[in-house]
């Protein structure tokens, strides 16, 4: 199998930075709130993921869910609740008092790039049947702060930190869409064609669906973490390298997978 061996040079990942910018501020002797700053934020966006995981689990139940998996919801949604809960107390320490924690911004908006060949009456929107949903929940980073707002709590310091970041989160999601691409063409091309009997291909597409859905994911933090890096003004080396994420860059072709299509 050593053909299929994945070998991709990968970008500085989001614990990279954060021991990075944790090794610069003890370097400089920073006072210990500000040295645990880069560590929050990244909390923050590690939340962030937790709760676009959790939204496309939600949408993908659906309304034909059963009572084992409104318990999974209920107590995945429990636990984000109180990583949120901790994450907005502690901002009150990194934003100063001119942060307000009992504002209610809008809900949390999210782009689910997803081309599974689900039924769109199941996935829908359906988290406003659900009462508490912490997925929905907008938490107080500076990217969702705006930069006005955080000159105004005089955490405007905060703003590079979270681009750095938000770029290792973004080089993270864009080597993980790529492994599981790779995946996905590996799968076509050593089971799926390869299938013999209805139930070896039942089984080959329920591995190919897993390694989809693992694909929609990443493609939404990636888009979530694009989406957030536009409001913390990035520069032009950043909109250069971080570019909008199609759908039609997430298919691949099956006939890759085919040694005898034509042209292979």
């Amino acid at each position: 199998m050593d053909e299929y061996e994945i070998n991709i040079k990968k970008a500085p990942s989001k614990k990279e930075i954060e021991l990075r910018l944790l090794e610069e501020g003890n370097a400089h002797n920073a006072a210990p709130s500000w040295r645990s700053v880069a560590t929050w934020i990244s909390t923050g966006l590690a939340i962030e993921e937790a709760q676009i995981a959790l939204l496309i689990k939600v949408r993908r139940i659906g309304r034909r869910s059963t009572k084992t998996q409104r318990l999974d919801i209920a107590r995945q949604r429990d636990r984000l609740q109180g990583q949120i809960d901790g994450f907005a107390r502690s901002a009150l320490t990194h934003l100063g008092e001119g942060f307000d924690a009992d504002d209610e911004p809008e809900d949390l908006d999210v782009d689910i790039l997803d081309d599974l060949d689900d039924d769109p009456a199941d996935f829908t929107e359906t988290s406003h049947t659900w009462t508490n949903s912490p997925e929905l929940t907008v938490i107080p980073l500076p990217s969702n702060l705006g930069v006005d707002r955080c000159r105004q709590c005089m955490a405007e310091d905060l703003i590079p930190l979270e681009m750095s970041l938000r770029e290792g989160q973004a080089n993270d999601a864009l080597h993980n869409l790529r492994i599981y691409l790779c995946n996905k063409a590996i799968l076509f091309r050593t089971t799926v064609m390869q299938a013999n009997s209805q139930a070896l291909k039942t089984r080959a597409w329920s591995q190919v669906t897993s390694v989809q859905q693992a694909v929609s994911l990443h493609a939404s933090i990636y888009t979530k973490t694009r989406k957030q890096m536009m409001k913390l003004e990035p520069g032009q080396d950043q909109l250069q390298k971080y570019k909008p994420l199609l759908c039609e860059q997430l298919k691949i072709s099956t006939a890759v997978g085919d040694p005898n299509a034509r042209g292979q």
